[in-house]
């Protein structure tokens, strides 16, 4: 698993441009857009705990970006 995500972000650094990743952002988006279009009874009944997952997740992203020492700097 570890080979695949290794040639897989190998790749992605090679062919992607910064655009590319900005798309492929938008990308995973609409579907998340899409199903609260069909369901929004269901998103406004469970806002505070998606709410509560994304910060978990943001603070997660945050701390991996500007305080985790990355080991493997030198890839």
């Amino acid at each position: 698993m570890v080979k695949f995500l290794y040639r897989l972000d190998r790749k992605t650094r090679a062919n992607f441009t910064f655009w590319d990743l900005g798309l492929l952002k938008t990308y995973g988006a609409i579907p998340g857009l899409i199903l609260g279009a069909y369901f929004p009874a269901f998103i406004l009944e469970d806002m505070w705990w998606l709410l509560l997952i994304f910060f978990i997740l943001f603070v997660r992203y945050m701390y991996l970006l500007f305080i985790k020492k990355n080991i493997n700097s030198t890839l």
